[in-house]
């Protein structure tokens, strides 16, 4: 009964938070929203335990949000196109042509896992907790750094930043894994 209660709140949460964008309550419709989601985590916990509820959680949430917005997505014939069309551009200049997005897919891709593995190494050679919680922490470290970086180099406007941060991430995490 747990279970179904916190799948509700969950379907009330993405609810609220897709009715959040374009409303005049955006603020309050975003923090029931995530209350929601909260509870619903926090149900399935209490129904299947700490690491299981999470999981479950997590993965019934994203479930949820694929089944209300994927349907939104298909009736749509031209997702991005009326966005690109308004943007100005000197928007488009500044993000480096051809050559700009060669180098942002590398930072994506190579670059940022090279940082995040370097990220996960130090946390699951070097803290100070058992070793096991290290592995595990250093294993499910690398792909949210990976992600993160991956969403930072198709957003930030300034290539110099782009390329910069995963190789900066790379050099202190080097020099902390062979200072330790």
């Amino acid at each position: 009964m747990l279970a179904i209660a916190g799948f509700g709140a969950q379907m009330l949460g993405i609810g609220a938070w897709s009715q959040a964008q374009g409303s005049q309550h955006s603020r309050l419709l975003f923090w029931t929203g995530l209350a929601l989601l909260l509870c619903s985590t926090a149900l399935m916990i209490a129904r299947f335990g700490t690491a299981p509820g999470i999981a479950w959680a997590f993965l019934t949430i994203s479930l949820v949000a694929y089944a209300r917005f994927v349907p939104q997505l298909v009736q749509v014939p031209h997702i991005g196109r009326d966005a690109f069309r308004r943007q100005r551009a000197s928007a488009r200049a500044s993000r480096g042509g051809k050559l700009g997005l060669a180098l942002r897919l590398v930072a994506a891709g190579p670059l940022y896992l090279i940082a995040a593995l370097a990220v996960g190494a130090v946390a699951a050679t070097k803290l100070p907790w058992a070793e096991v919680n290290r592995l595990m922490f250093g294993g499910l470290i690398v792909p949210v750094i990976w992600a993160t970086g991956a969403l930072h180099a198709t957003a930030d406007l300034r290539l110099a930043r782009v390329l910069g941060a995963p190789l900066l991430i790379t050099a202190i995490f080097a020099g902390i894994f062979f200072a330790l």
